[in-house]
């Protein structure tokens, strides 16, 4: 009976050897870090509140003090038994909270993450209520402890602080004429643009809703009011008066007039 040699790839079988043999270590650490993980003591709790856009809505001890009230004293307990899901909800709740993210360390450390919202006005409606709209949209309460530095609508607004969001309307529908944006969104449209643009950023400092609904805009520098009309053509309008402000008030002087008019196509109006 004829026998067969059975040729052995040794070089080959050392390697599937060796991967078997750090997968079941890779399997056995990972066990080992879970049960560890699980054993863990909550050791401190860092929280981080981005102020990059100078805003101080939110503060360290705001959210210190609401993790406390919410769940206790939480260092000392065992990472696992914290919620950390139920812990952003919570924060998320802040009305001047954008997003929260809440992570645990393996050195047994609670980080929460916290991002404010960015208002772009306050409004102050014929009611005297007063509220910020955010860069999102969403309508913000005031705060007791800081004052965002934002344009100032006020004048003929009769909505109050009832709904959360409004819509974000994109250049399209601006000059769509069966698009009809509310009041509250047409407010946002424009001191969403001044915030977007340096120099109107800096000049733009109050939007006005005169008795026929249009918008008059006060600038920080001259005494004149510019009428601005509606949302549309915005684009158009403060290029108008960008060019008026660099080739015109520049040279007579800027409190020369009382009224500067751009509602007009491809020409700026003034009244002294």
């Amino acid at each position: 009976m004829k026998k067969f040699k059975v040729k052995v790839d040794w070089r080959r079988l050392s390697r599937i050897s060796l991967r078997v043999l750090v997968a079941a270590a890779f399997l056995t650490s990972l066990g080992f870090t879970e049960h560890r993980r699980n054993e863990m003591l909550c050791r401190e709790i860092i929280i981080n509140v981005d102020d990059s856009d100078g805003n101080g809505f939110v503060r360290k001890d705001d959210i210190a003090q609401l993790i406390l009230d919410k769940f206790g004293k939480l260092n000392g307990k065992e990472l696992h038994s914290i919620n950390i899901s139920l812990l952003e909800k919570i924060i998320d709740g802040n009305p001047f909270v954008l997003k929260a993210q809440v992570f645990s360390t393996i050195d047994g450390k609670l980080v929460v993450e916290v991002k404010q919202r960015t208002p772009v006005v306050r409004v102050i409606n014929a009611f005297n209520e007063s509220f910020y709209i955010d860069d999102g949209g969403v309508l913000m309460p005031l705060s007791e402890k800081f004052s965002a530095h934002v344009p100032v609508a006020n004048g003929n607004i009769f909505n109050r602080e009832t709904e959360q969001r409004i819509r974000r309307i994109t250049a399209g529908e601006i000059n769509d004429t069966s698009f009809y944006p509310t009041l509250l969104e047409k407010i946002f449209m424009v001191s969403d643009y001044v915030r977007s643009h340096e120099f109107w950023n800096a000049q733009i400092e109050q939007v006005y809703i005169n008795g026929e609904g249009e918008m008059e805009l006060i600038p920080r520098v001259g005494n004149q009011t510019i009428l601005f009309g509606d949302e549309k053509g915005m684009d158009e309008k403060f290029n108008k008066l960008y060019t008026f402000y660099k080739e015109g008030l520049s040279k007579t002087g800027w409190n020369q007039y009382k009224t500067i008019n751009v509602t007009f196509k491809d020409q700026v109006v003034c009244s002294k």
